[in-house]
This record gives structure tokens, C-alpha cells and sequence, in this order.
């Protein structure tokens, strides 16, 4: 049963990937004006909305990439052992990689 909550949790990601990426592409790159301009990219750091879909961006993309590579990797034979290794590993890890990308847009806003 929790394989199955995993799953659809990967395709909810997805989903919310395809939503605020969308957004960001067509806000920032479809709109008027230059969106690398520093004035566009300062207005957009200092936006809270922004700040949220960045890190809405983050979460839906951590999840989608390490989710799909736990489940790739799970194709494999391991043990239970080597399972609750690797679910440990990808946590930790993608919370550390997660608390370092974060902190870019935190200090931008």
C-alpha cells in the first residue's frame, strides 16, 4: 500500500511541476519585456508570490527526481536492509541538497 501512496504522489508531482513551471514560463518568458533584465529578475526575487512558486518548483521537483530514483533503483533485487538504506539516503540527502537550494531564494527575498 505505500508503494501505491508513493505513486501517486510522483504523478501529483508532476502534475504540480507541469502547473508552476508553466506559470514561470509564461509570465516570465512569454510576457512583456526582458525577463533577464535585472530590474525583471530583482522584481521577481523580492515577490512573495514568486518566492512561493519558487520553492513550490523545489518541492515538486525534489520529490518527482528522487522518488523516480529511488523507484528506478528499486528495480533491482535488494533486501529489505539495502530498501530502508536507500530511503534513508535519498531523505537525508535530498533534505540537505533541498535546505542548500532554499536558501537561495530566502536570501533573495
Amino acid at each position: 500500500m505505500r508503494e501505491v501512496h508513493l505513486k501517486i504522489l510522483q504523478y501529483v508531482s508532476a502534475v504540480g511541476i507541469f502547473f508552476f513551471v508553466g506559470i514561470h514560463l509564461l509570465v516570465s518568458h512569454f510576457s512583456s519585456g526582458s525577463p533577464t533584465s535585472w530590474a525583471s529578475v530583482v522584481s521577481r526575487a523580492t515577490s512573495s508570490g514568486w518566492f512561493a512558486i519558487y520553492i513550490f518548483i523545489l518541492v515538486f521537483g525534489f520529490y518527482h527526481t528522487l522518488n523516480g530514483l529511488r523507484t528506478i533503483i528499486l528495480e533491482f533485487s535488494l533486501s529489505q536492509r539495502a530498501i530502508k538504506v536507500l530511503d534513508w539516503t535519498l531523505v537525508l540527502g535530498g533534505l540537505a541538497v533541498f535546505g542548500y537550494a532554499i536558501y537561495i531564494p530566502v536570501q533573495g527575498f
